[in-house]
């Protein structure tokens, strides 16, 4: 089985993408999506490697960062659109195997292949 690329580890975290970030911890890392698959879309992460929920570790201080960083970024979607969606994706549904929470509002950009929606 050939090993999915993970983005985040790869490009994000060591900062070989530049991306526009909203929120900031020493575990957790919010910032728009850089090929965004919904009008607004930003993306938290951990700034580890864990593969997905399924595997995610005890931590009291990650799961406060996680949290203070969903906060963060849905209190700013409600007030700027009124509201907004929070998803997240497992095993096959993943295509980054780096766990990563999408805090999203308006229509969908792109279908789940990637490709844009007419």
């Amino acid at each position: 089985m050939k090993r999915m690329k993970d983005f985040y580890c790869e490009q994000v975290i060591p900062g070989k993408i530049k991306v526009d970030i909203v929120f900031e911890t020493k575990e957790v890392l919010a910032f728009h999506h850089t090929n965004p698959y919904w009008e607004k879309h930003v993306v938290i992460i951990p700034k580890t490697h864990i593969e997905s929920l399924s595997t995610y570790p005890n931590s009291e201080q990650l799961n406060f960062d996680f949290f203070a960083a969903i906060k963060f970024v849905t209190k700013m979607f409600e007030d700027a659109y009124g509201g907004c969606r929070i998803s997240s994706n497992i095993g096959d549904y993943q295509t980054s195997k780096h766990l990563h929470w999408y805090v999203h509002y308006g229509p969908r950009l792109r279908a789940e292949n990637g490709d844009l929606i007419k």
